[in-house]
């Protein structure tokens, strides 16, 4: 079995369920991750947010990613941008919302924590978990006692 095809199963269940959204219908970013022989490559898309918004964390094992982006600091950031207060906007549609998140992936035991590096760019998160060189089985030379 892969060692991270259990990110498939555990989002797939009936938590996340297929459309990408938890119990609580909340949106969550999507993400792909691949694997090759040094490394596990996360690449989450965070459409309309900056490394600034973006908190990463690893503890026993589990990496979580979470960003808070709060309602009433998007509203300032659009009133500052114009010299006189406006009213607050009444949206007919709105679709772009994008709320605070906390996403947790349990991670393999072959991974390097120490060197786990994260870029951001064009709106997608990349988080790069090298893996532990693999300890070949060694021969043990018994001696005459």
């Amino acid at each position: 079995m892969n060692a991270l095809s259990l990110f498939n199963d555990w989002l797939n269940n009936d938590f996340y369920g297929s459309n990408g959204l938890c119990a609580a219908n909340a949106p969550v970013p999507d993400v792909d991750v691949t694997e090759n022989k040094d490394s596990y490559v996360l690449d989450m898309d965070l459409p309309g947010r900056t490394e600034n918004d973006v908190s990463l964390e690893i503890n026993e094992g589990v990496l979580t990613i979470s960003s808070e982006k709060t309602e009433a600091k998007h509203t300032e950031d659009k009133h500052e941008k114009h010299e006189e207060k406006e009213e607050k906007p009444q949206y007919l549609l709105r679709e772009r919302r994008r709320p605070s998140f906390r996403r947790s992936f349990t991670l393999p035991k072959d991974i390097d924590a120490e060197g786990v590096t994260a870029g951001f760019k064009n709106g997608v998160l990349t988080v790069v978990i090298p893996r532990k060189p693999e300890i070949a089985p060694r021969k043990i030379q018994i001696s005459i006692a």
